[in-house]
Parts: C-alpha cells; structure tokens; sequence
C-alpha cells in the first residue's frame, strides 16, 4: 500500500475544505513552493475522492485559484486529477510565486498572508508584509497599449458596429492608428486584444449560498469584445437577478427591487474599464444571500486620495480603453459614478485592498422579504395541491382497492409520474401483496 508523508512540501488533505486559499497562498509565498493532495488523510493513506464527488471538488479548487488568492496566481498553480490505487485523487502542484499572495477575504493583513514553515502555515507579521510588499511599490504598471498581445490574428467586426451604431466616423485603413489597437513594435496590444472579436477570457457571475459562501452557480460569459461581454452581464443581472416584487400600499402599487440598478450599473462600469488587464485577471461578480460584490482588480488610490475617488477624480488606468468606451456612449467624462453609488449606499460599499476594488451592494430587504413570502405561498399552494390529489387518490381506492395508477391517472387528470409521487409521499396508502393481483389498503 502506497503511503504518503506530509513534509514541507507536501499538504495532505482527506476532503476538500475551505482552508484551502490559505494553503495555496502560503505555498506561493514560500521558496520551492509545493503539492497539495486531496483524497489522502494525514496518516498517508490514499481514501479517494467520494464517489460522484470529482467534478464537484475540481470546480472548488479552480474557483479557489481564480477568484480567492491574489494577486492573479493562475501561471503558478495547476490542479489536476489522479488515480492511485484505484482511487480519484486531485494534485495541486504550486510554484513559487513573483509577488506577495494572500486570501482576498483577509486582504493583505497577517490572517491573510502566510508562509510554509515544516508542516505548519505561518502567519506574517505586518513587518514581514510590508518588507516583502514594498518592492513592488515603485513598479510602475503596464500599459496594456504598450504590452504585446498575446494573439496577432485579430479582427474587430463587433467593435466596429459598436462604433458604426453611434456614428463614429472612421476609415479601415487607420482603423488600428485611430483606436491605439498596435504597440510601439507594430504589434497588437493588450487592448487590442481584449476588444476583439477572438477575446475569450472568463469573466464570471458566482452564487455562493449560506454562511460558508458554498459556491452553487457559476455562469461564464466571453468569446468576444469587452463591451459585448459588459452588456451582455449588464443585461443578465437586469432581467435574470435583480427581481422586482410588486405589493399594493393603501391602494397604490409599488415595486421594490433587490437592488439599484443605477448604482450596480455604475459598479460594473468601473470594473470593466478601470480593471488593471495587466495583472491577466478580470471583473467579476458575485451573490450572496444578502449582498452582492462588484470586484475588479486595480487598486485606485495610488495617485488619488479616497476621497478624491468618492467625488470622481481617479485617473483612469486604462486612459485609452475608457475613451473608447466615451465613444459609444458606455460612458462619459462627468466621473460621477461613484457619486451616484455613494449617494444611494454610502462610501463602505467600497472596499480597496492594496491590488483590488470591491463594490459591496446590499439587497433591499423589503425585496427579500416580499420573495420569501412568495416562496412560501408558493409552497403553500404545492403542498395544498399535493393534498388535494392524495384525497382524491384516497376516496377511489376506497372504492375500488384494486384501482391501477394508470387507472387513477386518467380519472384524476394528472400524469402516471404525479400519481406515483403521491402515494409515495401519503403515510396512509399501502400496498399489499404481489405486484399484480394485490390491493390498496387505507391507514
């Protein structure tokens, strides 16, 4: 029997859970970095993955390399799948990172930043934080016009009826010099790259339910420009997420919302023109069950103070992609977004980490409230209707024990499945005796 010794450079782990960002993260902090398994308990022994469990885990551990530990870590760690004596296991090889890592729930703080010491992960001090953290200080960020894309063979036929739709002039042959599309090489740019039509990165709306945040919805959108991809989530969140629940107050109707779209639109904007696209990590949403989180990557306070920030002052990190965006109307040079999300929620929405932005919109919970009641009544009316076909049932039998379920199916009105789930969920309808030839029998 194969045995494992868990050592500095091996984590061992019986299941998934959820102190897995840590581990990561202070393996990226630690020099040689190291291997966690998932299916092996801490004596060494290989117990597997549960049965039907597989895709479920390797989903948790991508979302935990992707959106949980930053900064951006996805060039340093790979996950992938094993058998080993005949049972599932997921490796997760993890290499020294460049920067400092750390949990983006704990942000760069000690209960956020470790490194591997033996079999145990250390907690950094602030010093160390700041010591390992102030190298990076001075690195001016890249220009994502400057920095070469990582395809050549681009085409902008979305873009261009982007900008054919609200009438922007322009000429083929300057397509590229007019919208900054090419480096100083001549090259495709980063910028480039993200508004064309072969842009194919993930950016994800999560739902995470319960006090863990246990993720149950992840939805992907991609395969095209950046502004395609900003309304095509805009629009989902409108008609897919914010619900809007209609009561009558005193003979007047009201609609309530779970949310101000004015304020979520605003959010989403930002994150999608002033995301730092050098760092290769993207905007993202998330859901909650009383809030929701509009996070991009970027920290906007390296040349504005916060409140300078609040009142619309940022300088735009990608000065280019922004005035492209003021050219169909995205949006406009006033830099009153933030104002409108303070004005409606107050400035502790906003939550800036040393290399992230997040947008913390809370749900209204009168919204909340109406929903649930809702639901209820929804329940109420299922469990009323479920009843009523278990009277039904009830009085035939009585009548006729040896009645069939396609027999009460076609009498009653309702599909042979119906049926079935009826008596199955009745605690006073038994069967007696074979298969064929037996009788109902009434508790």
């Amino acid at each position: 029997m194969l045995r494992f010794d868990e050592t500095d450079k091996y984590e061992l782990k019986e299941t998934y859970s959820d102190t897995l960002p840590k581990e990561i993260e202070t393996y990226l902090n630690t020099e040689g970095g190291g291997y966690i398994y998932i299916g092996v308990n801490k004596n060494g022994e290989v117990v597997g993955i549960k049965e039907g469990k597989l895709d479920e885990i390797m989903l948790r551990v991508a979302d935990v390399i992707t959106d949980q530990v930053l900064p951006k870590c996805t060039e340093y760690v790979h996950a992938h799948h094993e058998v080993i004596e005949n049972k599932d296991v997921i490796v997760i090889d993890i290499k020294r990172g460049n920067k400092l890592y750390y949990q983006k729930k704990y942000g760069m703080t000690p209960k956020g930043c470790h490194y591997r010491v033996g079999t145990k992960c250390q907690e950094m001090t602030p010093e160390e934080i700041e010591k390992r953290f102030v190298t990076t200080l001075n690195i001016p960020a890249p220009d994502i016009c400057e920095m070469k894309s990582r395809r050549q063979d681009l085409s902008f036929e979305v873009l261009k009826i982007y900008l054919k739709e609200h009438r922007v002039d322009f000429k083929d042959e300057y397509f590229d010099s007019t919208f900054e599309l090419r480096n100083e090489e001549g090259k495709y740019n980063e910028m480039a790259y993200l508004l064309s039509d072969q842009f194919n990165e993930s950016i994800k709306v999560c739902r995470f339910k319960g006090k863990g945040g246990n993720l149950v919805m992840r939805k992907e959108f991609g395969n095209g420009c950046l502004f395609k991809i900003y309304n095509e989530v805009k629009d989902y969140m409108q008609s897919q997420e914010n619900i809007v629940k209609t009561y009558f107050d005193a003979g007047t109707r009201r609609d309530e919302y779970l949310y101000n779209q004015v304020a979520f639109v605003e959010a989403w904007k930002n994150a999608i023109l002033h995301n730092d696209y050098a760092e290769k990590q993207y905007p993202a949403i998330y859901l909650f069950d009383d809030h929701l989180e509009v996070f991009s990557n970027g920290n906007p306070l390296k040349n504005v103070s916060f409140d300078e920030f609040i009142i619309g002052k940022s300088r735009p990190i990608n000065r280019q992609l922004t005035k492209i965006a003021m050219n169909i109307d995205i949006t406009d040079q006033t830099g009153k977004g933030n104002k409108d999300i303070v004005e409606i929620y107050g400035k502790d929405v906003f939550e800036i980490m040393e290399h992230t932005l997040t947008v913390k919109i809370p749900y209204n919970k009168l919204a909340m409230d109406l929903d649930k009641a809702s639901n209820d009544t929804q329940n109420d009316t299922q469990n009323d209707t479920q009843k009523s076909i278990e009277e039904r049932i009830i009085e035939i039998m009585k009548d006729n024990p040896t009645v069939t379920r396609d027999e009460l199916a076609n009498i009653i009105g309702k599909s042979k499945a119906t049926i079935t789930r009826a008596i199955k969920s009745s605690n006073k309808i038994k069967y007696i005796g074979p298969s064929k030839g037996g009788h109902w029998e009434i508790k």
